[in-house]
């Protein structure tokens, strides 16, 4: 076996956990289960982040030398994972951020929006817009992750 074998591996099986917990949380959002929508769209975004982290590590060159042929073709379908990834890292971090900025106005958390109109998405922490996941005023396209996550996918499995 490669050295190279046990990222690929991994990264495919982050990506088959990612693909499950997607389609779990179309599941939940067809039966309108609020708290299992947002336990399967963390569990989808974790999932679909650890891609990052497998694939481009910060500061280690030994996993950097050996992935180099899996990161071409994956750099640029991977910048929106990461940027979400960021938030839910430091989770803490953006919470502290949101308490500070708290001046009594409602709190939404977990919520889904979809069709509401004028919603105040910079008062949410975590909410649901239709395709759009948006955290603490960001917003993110749950699709385009899916569609990514599966480019991702079919381009390390040519690479397995």
């Amino acid at each position: 076996m490669r050295k190279i074998d046990f990222y690929i591996q991994e990264t495919i099986s982050q990506c088959n956990y990612a693909i499950f917990s997607y389609n779990e949380y179309k599941k939940s959002l067809k039966n309108s289960d609020v708290k299992m929508i947002f336990l399967h769209l963390h569990h989808f975004i974790l999932h679909s982040t650890n891609l990052d982290k497998l694939i481009f590590p910060y500061n280690n060159n030994f996993r950097d030398d050996i992935i180099q042929n899996a990161q071409q073709g994956i750099g640029e379908k991977i910048k929106t994972i990461r940027k979400l990834r960021n938030h839910l890292e430091h989770f803490d971090e953006r919470l502290d951020k949101y308490v500070k900025n708290y001046n009594g106005q409602a709190y939404f958390d977990c919520n889904l929006i979809t069709g509401a109109k004028g919603f105040p998405i910079n008062d949410c922490l975590r909410a649901l817009d239709g395709n759009y996941y948006i955290f603490y005023g960001e917003k993110f396209n749950i699709e385009e992750i899916y569609i990514e996550l599966c480019n991702i996918l079919k381009t390390l499995n040519t690479k397995n």
